[in-house]
């Protein structure tokens, strides 16, 4: 009989499993596979801006500026850590960040923990900051190695390694479930995440991995100290979705379809995050165009972060495309100010929203009521 979970025998094949392979297979699978969310939408959808005809504004000047970790992007836009720890990686890596430079947006990477396991693999990640050296750029290591037992040197190595302006750390509970060599021993995760934040000189991000994050997952970001919050809700690219593809074991593989949707819409939980956390919030997961990202910061992000995308833009080998859909981002984004009368991203969080559908059912479950929005 098959078994969902893992022998000692399995175990110790799958430690033989290189890293840098897995991150290859995963951007293999969104590139070659349609792993987006299926029945359930980021709940984006469900908010339309207030349109305003009469403005006095003047479409160039509107100001798209933001200062976030201490740097000043010229959008409020980050590119989602995804890839690293590969030599393919390490071009997608190079595209991207070039574009960024050229840009003035930031960028995330992805999990640091193969150039942690193997220095062959470090240049991958270090490309970012010698292409960007003035840009935001966001480190990346799972919840699951802090779990292991993470030193407080070798998350220190993860900052040095792209001399990081913040450290995302990715909880995916749901993705390393259904991963043929996932990490699911999370036992005393609060305290070593509490005692990595406290012993570190960098801001923390708590970043969810395309399942959003709950009231009391925000509370506990809260008391663990994070300095910000990556959404990743529901509505874009789903992990268990990966997986299950992935998968070598059938059960695995089922059960990566069944939980393909799990989680929460990414609109819901930012405005869960902007009640009842005090932080940096980056709205993201299934963030698609400059529209998308004007309703985020309208709810209350302060900025979006998109990766899919991205990924995309750098298959034709050039950063120039990856500059042109930045570029039709921010003019999507300020087009949503000029229709809304905001002369500056203060004034688009201040912008009427209409809040219908299922977000507007489910913000009045959490007891907020959707006018709030509409009458502001």
């Amino acid at each position: 009989m098959e078994v969902p979970y893992k022998t000692s025998i399995q175990e110790q094949e799958e430690k033989d499993l290189v890293t840098s392979n897995r991150k290859l297979a995963h951007l293999q699978i969104c590139l070659e596979n349609d792993v987006q969310a299926r029945s359930v939408k980021t709940g984006l959808n469900d908010i339309s801006f207030v349109h305003k005809a009469i403005t006095d504004l003047n479409l160039t000047d509107i100001d798209l500026s933001v200062e976030i970790f201490k740097k000043k992007l010229d959008i409020p836009l980050i590119i989602s850590g995804m890839t690293g720890g590969h030599n393919f990686a390490s071009k997608l890596n190079y595209y991207l960040s070039e574009a960024v430079d050229e840009t003035k947006i930031g960028m995330g990477v992805g999990s640091q923990r193969a150039a942690l396991e193997d220095s062959n693999l470090r240049e991958s990640f270090e490309i970012v900051r010698k292409n960007a050296p003035n840009s935001l750029i966001i480190g990346n290591i799972g919840s699951g190695q802090i779990a292991l037992g993470l030193s407080k040197e070798e998350f220190e190595e993860i900052i040095d390694m792209i001399e990081a302006n913040a450290v995302a750390i990715h909880f995916n509970p749901l993705q390393e479930a259904i991963q043929i060599e996932g990490d699911t021993n999370l036992s005393n995760l609060h305290s070593k995440i509490s005692n990595i934040i406290k012993n570190t000189r960098t801001p923390v991000i708590a970043k969810e991995v395309g399942s959003g994050f709950s009231l009391s997952d925000i509370n506990d970001i809260q008391n663990m100290k994070f300095s910000g919050i990556d959404i990743q809700g529901v509505g874009g690219t789903s992990w268990a979705g990966v997986e299950s593809i992935r998968a070598n074991s059938s059960i695995l593989k089922r059960t990566g379809e069944v939980f393909w949707d799990w989680g929460i819409p990414t609109a819901l939980s930012t405005v869960l995050a902007t009640r009842y956390f005090k932080g940096v919030i980056i709205g993201s997961g299934g963030v698609r165009n400059g529209l998308d990202v004007g309703k985020l910061l309208a709810l209350g992000a302060d900025v979006a972060g998109m990766a899919i995308p991205f990924l995309f833009a750098t298959q034709f080998n050039s950063s120039e495309p990856v500059v042109q859909l930045v570029r039709e981002i921010e003019y999507q984004l300020r087009l949503c100010c000029f229709l809304t009368g905001s002369k500056n991203l203060g004034e688009l969080k201040k912008a009427p929203l209409l809040i219908t559908g299922k977000t507007a059912e489910n913000l009045r479950l959490y007891g907020i009521d959707p006018k709030e929005f509409l009458n502001r």
